[in-house]
């Protein structure tokens, strides 16, 4: 099993708590997709009857120029396949396939389909990859997320909340944790080492800032209020980018303090107030302080060797 869809629990109904709560918190648990209304069409023609999930798939696709891809997701679910879902709440469902998708018309909820799950809930602490994946633009329902680090985490997390003894096996990955952690658990890692140690505090509405040609993780202000300063922030994972400190001289001429964290940091002497955040007071600090840490960060520890 190496397939994990991120799945947006959304119809066309004015009551979305009914259809969630339908969905997941009932003996019986589902993902669902909308388009009850074919069913009626359908009737009203007096053709060929749904009677299966394959004829309300070529009645959606009959009536549409292009059919959505969450109906292509239903249609192609083997058994075993995982998904991510989302409640209102904000909290987050690792879920597994039981079953082949199967029709249900009902037109107060809008559900023209449904695929059987188990699901649970793992609560708001997930990866950042798994966050994005529901935030963003024009994401649609349903979106394959193929990133193998995110594969073999959803396999270690169903396992990890589910009575099943090792439902899935998953591959342990080399290396340690600075050189596996995914892109977002490692930003916020060293966001938190300058926040706990170098005394600052992130300016929310700074983070992932899109607007510049570099991308800045953050922007930073000193806590010391006898010692005014201003920091940014740029990190880089893996074991081969590089970071040429020369690109951040505009920071420092509008006087910010540059820190800079990844694998390999090019011409840190030639600019001024640009620091390396080095790679053994990071891990140190991770030792010292996982016990506070987000647990999207900390449990990759049983998925490393």
């Amino acid at each position: 099993m190496d397939k994990v869809i991120r799945f947006n629990l959304k119809t066309d109904c004015e009551d979305r708590a009914k259809l969630l709560d339908f969905c997941l918190n009932g003996e019986e648990q589902f993902l669902v997709i909308g388009w009850s209304r074919i069913y009626k069409e359908i009737a009203n023609r007096e053709t060929k009857k749904i009677e299966k999930f394959q004829d309300f798939y070529n009645a959606v696709k009959n009536n549409v120029r292009s059919i959505n891809h969450a109906f292509n997701v239903f249609r192609d679910t083997k058994e075993d396949d995982l998904f991510w879902t989302r409640d209102m709440d904000g909290y987050y469902w690792i879920c597994r396939a039981i079953g082949k998708a199967d029709i249900k018309c009902d037109f107060d909820m809008d559900i023209g389909a449904l695929l059987p799950i188990v699901a649970y809930k793992v609560g708001m602490d997930v990866p950042g990859q798994i966050k994005a994946s529901f935030n963003r633009p024009n994401g649609g329902i349903a979106g394959q997320i193929k990133d193998g680090i995110i594969v073999e985490y959803s396999k270690y997390t169903y396992n990890l909340y589910s009575s099943e003894a090792k439902k899935y096996s998953y591959n342990k990955i080399e290396g340690s944790i600075l050189d596996n952690l995914p892109d977002f658990e490692l930003e916020e890692m060293v966001i938190a080492y300058l926040q706990l140690e170098k005394n600052y505090y992130v300016l929310s509405n700074s983070i992932a800032k899109k607007s510049t040609t570099i991308k800045i993780e953050c922007e930073l202000r000193s806590r010391d209020k006898n010692n005014s300063k201003k920091a940014v922030l740029q990190v880089k994972g893996g074991k081969n980018s590089t970071i040429n400190a020369i690109n951040y001289k505009t920071y420092v001429e509008d006087g910010y303090i540059v820190y800079l964290y990844g694998p390999i940091i090019e011409n840190i002497n030639l600019v001024e107030n640009c620091y390396e955040i080095n790679r053994a007071d990071l891990i140190k600090f991770y030792e010292e302080y996982k016990s506070i840490l987000p647990e999207s960060i900390t449990i990759w520890e049983d998925l490393f060797i």
